[in-house]
């Protein structure tokens, strides 16, 4: 698909393919990601296209490619929701409890919530890694038709856990998978009475400001920080800035970030910065391979999917749809962001799409599951 760059545009990318801040030439590395991310938002014809590749600490290349409104430059500073990193963030906080001795992975729901359907089943980690048979919320219709209907309306933790069983568990708790929203709604709400404070706070405590991302937020409406990028959706017939669609329907992955913050996140997932060694392999053990489609080289752990060896996170959520991932045997980070533009067809997870092209030029020796989208 063509597309026609501003002056200011072209300039920014043809100095990306030229050098690094530093003035210095650009390695191969990054000649080949610079020329591929460029590529890809042309293609697709993306609104905007934030992206950060890391290998340990060493930044590899960052850019930012598009416009966020029109004569609005997209930045690499600008703030976006970041949705379901905020799973592996829940996922992070569980295990972290977890080590403090606050609660344990195999304890019944029941402990917090005995009205739920067999919640003396249910433990922690099945909520965790999405093994507990609760249906999810996003698949009922009549839960979409009130979303769109009313964009901006406040949701209540309680209203979408009701919308989720609202029909019988798909399974035998431990016996099945499924991904399901429900599930962290209640994982989220027991941590919260576990901490003693909201969601928010919980994960400000335990994730934000062990790792100092001050551009990181979990608010509970529509906010989002200054300078914001702006999202855009057809979800309603009709392509329209979705900015400040509120994001309280995915509770509790309300997360806003930006690119540097979800850099220092991703890289965190491969030290001992926030969890200990025996901690990082409970959030990623393969207890989940063999339920349902899931296999060795495609499996979920707490709160992320394990893609041959890659732990990720693709959330799509207002308009914004993110790659959030990290190579512990290459100490690798990649985090990616897209918005749509007028001409790019909807429901398209580009972002993924752009990270199975990173991912092949920098670990080919680690291919993605034929079956990740």
């Amino acid at each position: 698909m063509e597309q026609h760059w501003n002056r200011r545009e072209w300039l920014g990318a043809a100095a990306s393919l030229a050098c690094t801040g530093t003035g210095r030439p650009l390695a191969d590395d990054e000649r080949r990601l610079a020329e591929l991310f460029r590529d890809a938002h042309q293609k697709h014809g993306l609104a905007a296209l934030i992206a950060g590749v890391w290998r340990q600490d060493e930044k590899v290349l960052t850019v930012a490619l598009g416009e966020s409104m029109t004569g609005v430059p997209a930045t690499e500073a600008m703030h976006y929701r970041a949705g379901g990193v905020g799973y592996i963030c829940i996922g992070i906080a569980l295990l972290r409890f977890a080590e403090r001795g606050s609660l344990r992975l195999d304890d019944p729901v029941s402990r917090w919530f005995p009205k739920l359907p067999q919640a003396e089943t249910v433990t922690l980690r099945m909520l965790a890694n999405c093994t507990a048979g609760d249906p999810d919320y996003v698949k009922a219709q009549a839960f979409l038709d009130a979303v769109l209907k009313n964009p901006f309306r406040q949701w209540r933790a309680q209203e979408l856990i009701d919308f989720g069983l609202a029909t019988p568990l798909h399974y035998k708790p431990g016996a099945g998978w499924n991904y399901s929203h429900t599930n962290y709604t209640i994982l989220g709400e027991v941590l919260q009475q576990v901490a003693g404070k909201p969601i928010g706070q919980v994960l400000d405590q335990e994730i934000s400001k062990p790792l100092g991302l001050k551009e990181t937020e979990n608010p509970t409406t529509a906010e989002l920080r200054s300078p914001a990028l702006h999202a855009f959706s057809t979800d309603r017939g009709i392509y329209e800035d979705c900015t400040y669609w509120n994001p309280s329907w995915a509770h509790p992955a309300t997360m806003t970030s930006t690119l540097h913050d979800l850099g220092v996140l991703a890289r965190a997932l491969g030290n001992d910065q926030l969890l200990s060694e025996k901690s990082r392999k409970e959030l990623r053990a393969p207890t989940t391979v063999g339920l349902g489609p899931l296999r060795k080289d495609f499996y979920y752990g707490l709160g992320l999917a394990v893609l041959n060896g890659w732990l990720a996170q693709n959330p799509s959520i207002n308009g914004y749809g993110s790659l959030f991932a990290h190579l512990p045997a290459k100490k690798l980070s990649v985090v990616i962001t897209s918005t749509l533009g007028p001409k790019s067809p909807p429901n398209v997870a580009y972002s993924s799409l752009v990270f199975k092209e990173v991912a092949k030029l920098l670990a080919p020796d680690v291919p993605l599951p034929e079956t990740f989208k």
